[in-house]
């Protein structure tokens, strides 16, 4: 068996269940959000495959420090609630921004613990919530979204 079916058949074990490599893939690349995951020590190790993303995610980018990643703008502050996290004294922090793209984003940043408590890394979570802010009521029926008009001709 070669490299490539060997990856495409074993599977990720985790406490609560199993993925094959690809299913993986695709569940992660099926959230309705951008992820990027830093490691404890600040580098890139992981973003989600999305088409329609708010922040630019280069291939480039994975192995490298973080700082390279963010606007200077907002540099101070992510290095703020990075040593915050690694020093235990905050867990998460969210963020939000209106009009951006026309959309209203939500950007939540999660520190990542192990068993023991120790900080392993931190989880960005980025969400288009425009039409989650425009929700009332209740909606128990069965209804499917528009699809997106296929432009690929």
């Amino acid at each position: 068996m070669n490299a490539d079916n060997q990856l495409s058949t074993e599977r990720i074990q985790l406490p609560t269940g199993s993925f094959s490599l690809k299913e993986l893939e695709l569940v992660l690349n099926a959230l309705p959000a951008e992820i990027s995951f830093i490691d404890k020590n600040d580098i890139v190790r992981f973003f989600n495959s999305k088409t329609d993303r708010f922040f630019l995610r280069p291939q480039a980018a994975l192995g490298k420090d973080m700082r390279f990643c963010h606007p200077k703008r907002v540099l101070p502050m992510v290095e703020q609630l990075l040593k915050d996290f690694k020093e235990g004294t905050q867990d998460r922090a969210f963020f939000w921004r209106e009009s951006f793209h026309d959309c209203f984003i939500s950007i939540d940043y999660i520190a990542l613990k192990d068993a023991n408590g120790d900080y392993a890394g931190t989880l960005e979570i980025v969400q288009d919530i425009t039409n989650l802010k425009k929700l009332e009521g209740t909606r128990d029926e069965l209804i499917y979204p528009a699809k997106k008009a296929d432009n690929s001709l």
